[in-house]
Parts: structure tokens; C-alpha cells; sequence
């Protein structure tokens, strides 16, 4: 049980030095010497719980896509407003979220999978698009399956450009810079698919601002 632990505890230990060295240099900078200098740990474990840069690149993408999900919610529109939100949030206070993202938007890096990320994404978006659907929250245009797969398809897409335009711009922190204009994002497109009696219900903007704000207290 102690040699368990022990592992897990190294394995936890080196993949947040590689998110950390990722999130910084992105996948073409970082080199497992920095990583293991910051993790404290041997190449021999490293390589026992990771075979090479990539695997490290792997794992971290996959965790950034499992914990893109949110507590389910009786309105789902609501609820994908929601996860939008918290991923705005935990971009910020998770080393993990931030290398993620910069290795999924990052150019070159073409050793890794940056489009699973995305794919996985745009289904859990389409996921909660379908049980809005059934909900009879979505206009009748949202009917067919391939234009609720549009859609997100197309909400990923800007999420992911807003990012990259936060990143740009904000100085101090993109929390601030990403919430803003994620609010405009859903208070543009969600009116074009969704009924009109289930706007006000989707609670926007005071609903991103307690999002953080829940997300802030959590993390202190």
C-alpha cells in the first residue's frame, strides 16, 4: 500500500512539472530535463509512468477533457453556459486546463493528438445540445442532429479563438478578458437556437459571475 502511494504520488508529482514546463514553453520547448528538475524525480521513474514527452502531452489532454463537465443542470442550455464558464475559471487557477490548452492551439507540436480534445469537446457540447433538444428548449431549426453537431462544432471553435484572443490582449491574467467576451459569445448565439422562454432562465451575465466567483472561494 505505502509503494502505491508512493507511486501515485510521483506520478501526480511529474505530471504537473510537465504541465507546468508545457504551459510555459508549449510541447516543441519543454524538454524532460526541466521537467524532471521540477518534478524531483528520477528519469527511471519517469520513464516507468510515462514512455516519452508525448505520453506526458497524451495524459494531459485527456484529463483536461474529462473534467470539462459540470454538476447537471434541469435547464441544459443553462447547464453548457455553465461548463463554459468553470473552464474559463479553471484555465485560470489549474496548471493542468492552461497546458492543455496552449497544447491543443499550439502550431506544430504535431506528435500529439490536438484534435481528440476538440472532438471530445464538441461531443460533450452536442451531448447537452440533444437533452436541451429533448427539453423542447431549442427552436425547431435544432431539430435535425447535423445542425445541433454545427453548432457545436461551432461553439468549441469560438471558445477556442476567444482564448487565443484573451491571451493576446489581457494583461495581468485572461480570466477577466476570456469572461467578457464569453458573455457576449452566449448572449449573441444562444437567442438564434434557443426558445425564447428559456433565455431568461439561462440567467446571463450574473450567471458567469457566480461561476467565478464559486470557483475562487474554492480554491482558496
Amino acid at each position: 500500500m505505502v509503494q502505491q502511494e508512493r507511486a501515485i504520488k510521483t506520478r501526480l508529482a511529474i505530471r504537473t512539472a510537465a504541465a507546468e514546463v508545457f504551459a510555459e514553453r508549449g510541447f516543441d520547448g519543454a524538454s524532460i530535463a526541466e521537467i524532471l528538475e521540477r518534478a524531483k524525480v528520477t528519469k527511471g521513474a519517469l520513464y516507468f509512468h510515462f514512455r516519452d514527452k508525448q505520453a506526458l502531452a497524451d495524459a494531459i489532454l485527456t484529463e483536461h477533457v474529462d473534467e470539462i463537465r459540470v454538476e447537471p443542470d434541469t435547464v441544459k442550455l443553462r447547464e453548457l453556459v455553465t461548463a463554459g464558464f468553470t473552464l474559463v475559471k479553471r484555465l485560470e487557477l489549474d496548471v493542468v486546463q492552461r497546458a492543455a490548452a496552449r497544447l491543443t492551439l499550439e502550431q506544430g507540436a504535431n506528435q500529439i493528438d490536438r484534435a481528440q480534445p476538440m472532438l471530445r469537446w464538441t461531443e460533450y457540447v452536442e451531448e447537452l445540445l440533444t437533452a436541451a433538444q429533448e427539453r423542447e428548449e431549442l427552436l425547431a431549426s435544432m431539430d435535425s442532429p447535423a445542425e445541433r453537431r454545427n453548432v457545436a462544432e461551432m461553439i468549441v471553435g469560438s471558445f477556442a479563438g476567444l482564448e487565443m484572443r484573451a491571451n493576446a490582449f489581457a494583461v495581468g491574467g485572461t480570466a477577466g478578458e476570456l469572461e467578457h467576451w464569453l458573455t457576449v459569445f452566449f448572449q449573441t448565439v444562444l437567442p438564434t437556437i434557443a426558445k425564447p422562454y428559456i433565455i431568461p432562465k439561462l440567467q446571463l451575465p450574473s450567471i458567469g459571475q457566480r461561476v467565478m466567483a464559486a470557483a475562487q472561494a474554492a480554491s482558496a
